[in-house]
């Protein structure tokens, strides 16, 4: 169903299940863009769940000339920003994946073989990633995890197009050699 048909069922009807759907569209995405700025599985549960908070009292204020998705990553970051500035730490504990879960959809059975290179891979791009300085890590969290256009991202972090673009260029300027020598290690 559309964002904003939802929002307004939400809204108007007081209807809970369009809001459980209109958030869970974004479940995902959101987890992951707020892990490559946090690094810590509790923290991202809660920075998740208080942006979902917000995001529901703050729903019937929403402006429809926003994108309801740049709009709720907005508040993702800006809860990960607080909880860094508040703890001062940023671990790596785990995998993304591991906290949410498997897909239920996906029912092949890749091999061990594929299964362990492939999150050989992953760990090394992860490796790679929080090597970043925090600007380019971020346009780059909300470009791959929150598949975010450029416009979108710099209303997130609002900044200039040319910013966002700019930091772009930057972080797979300096993830190349990064990962060359992940590769060679």
């Amino acid at each position: 169903m559309d964002d904003s048909l939802l929002i307004r069922k939400f809204c108007s009807d007081g209807d809970g299940d369009a809001a459980v759907e209109l958030l869970g569209k974004y479940q995902r995405a959101l987890y992951q863009f707020i892990w490559q700025m946090l690094h810590h599985s509790q923290d991202c549960e809660d920075a998740m769940q208080e942006t979902f908070s917000k995001a529901l009292l703050a729903l019937p204020r929403y402006r429809e000339e926003n994108h309801f998705k740049s709009w709720l990553f907005r508040i993702g970051r800006n809860e990960a920003v607080e909880i860094i500035r508040r703890r001062r730490r940023t671990v790596v504990a785990e995998a993304p994946e591991e906290c949410l879960g498997t897909d239920p959809l996906i029912d092949r059975q890749p091999a061990a073989r594929e299964v362990m290179e492939q999150k050989e891979r992953l760990q090394s791009l992860d490796r790679a990633i929080a090597q970043l300085p925090d600007a380019e890590r971020e346009v780059l969290a909300l470009r791959l995890q929150g598949d975010l256009p450029f416009k979108e991202i710099a209303q997130v972090i609002d900044v200039p197009i040319g910013t966002v673009l700019a930091r772009m260029h930057r972080a797979k300027k300096r993830l190349k050699p990064l990962l060359k020598s992940e590769s060679n290690e």
